[in-house]
């Protein structure tokens, strides 16, 4: 049962993010939601989209995913993660642009958030955890979940790819690459592209690196990412990015356990708050 004080604390965060979702929504109508999104070029990254889990850091209630789904719409130009890539690499303004990204690869991906992604003719990239791939394999950030809501196959994974959707290469093990020497790095890159090659006929050339965090990406193995070949290194950790930014520098805006309501996360885009750096969940 929750304390009295604890209920002090969730009624006041519940009053303040109403009073951000209105002015958010006054932002909108205003018009200055155009003027700030156009101001930096944005991606978002969600883990799961549920229809039974509760929310927390890593999971969106598919309702709300609907709803951000349908503010992305509205208020940017929702592009692939490949498309911004080609923008930066090329020295395109980029201001505006919003792309989609999932992380780990878990199953209500594709049975959840793609239909909801179809319905409003988005696109996304999938970075998954080449190992995580049609097995039982429970991370330990998920040991505590009373219900695993498990991985999807790679039938679904060729399925996604099918519906026109990118995927990405999450490495094998979910390494923490600030922490493994450079031949571990290399082998992770290795397996993984070597799986999606032999599940999909291609390697992956979009990278989100694991655990998400700048503390988890340190130079060393960021230019191990350049070396293996591909063509972006994303974060987790938040913040937009510049109109051109360096492509191996992406920051990414974790949405579920950080924004109730699509107005939220408007108001604190345009107030700046949402420039900050976010304590990752793993």
């Amino acid at each position: 049962m929750m304390s009295t004080s604890d209920r002090g604390v969730a009624m006041r965060a519940g009053i303040k993010t109403r009073i951000k979702t209105i002015c958010g929504r006054i932002a909108g109508i205003t018009g200055i939601y155009a003027r700030q999104f156009r101001s930096r070029m944005t991606i978002v990254t969600f883990h799961r989209v549920s229809k039974q889990m509760p929310e927390d850091g890593l999971t969106c209630r598919a309702e709300k995913f609907d709803a951000f789904c349908g503010f992305f719409r509205k208020y940017f130009r929702v592009v692939s993660l490949s498309e911004q890539i080609a923008g930066c690499r090329a020295g395109t303004d980029l201001g505006g642009t919003l792309s989609i990204t999932f992380d780990d690869g878990y199953r209500d991906n594709f049975e959840v958030a793609a239909p909801i992604l179809k319905k409003h003719g988005l696109p996304a990239t999938f970075f998954v955890t080449t190992s995580f791939v049609g097995s039982q394999i429970i991370p330990r950030w998920d040991e505590q979940l009373p219900r695993q809501p498990g991985w999807m196959t790679w039938d679904q994974v060729r399925a996604l790819v099918a519906m026109g959707f990118e995927i990405g290469n999450h490495t094998d093990t979910h390494l923490n690459l600030s922490a493994a020497d450079p031949e571990a790095i290399r082998a992770e890159f290795e397996t993984s592209n070597r799986k999606l090659v032999e599940a999909l006929g291609a390697s992956a050339q979009l990278f989100a690196y694991p655990f998400g965090g700048l503390e988890h990406m340190n130079p060393r193995a960021r230019q191990l990412v350049r070396e293996a070949g591909f063509t972006c290194c994303v974060s987790a950790c938040g913040g937009a990015n510049g109109i051109t930014p360096d492509p191996f520098h992406l920051r990414r805006i974790p949405i579920a356990g950080w924004f109730r309501t699509p107005d939220q996360f408007g108001f604190e885009f345009v107030t700046g708050k949402v420039l900050r750096t976010y304590v990752h969940a793993h």
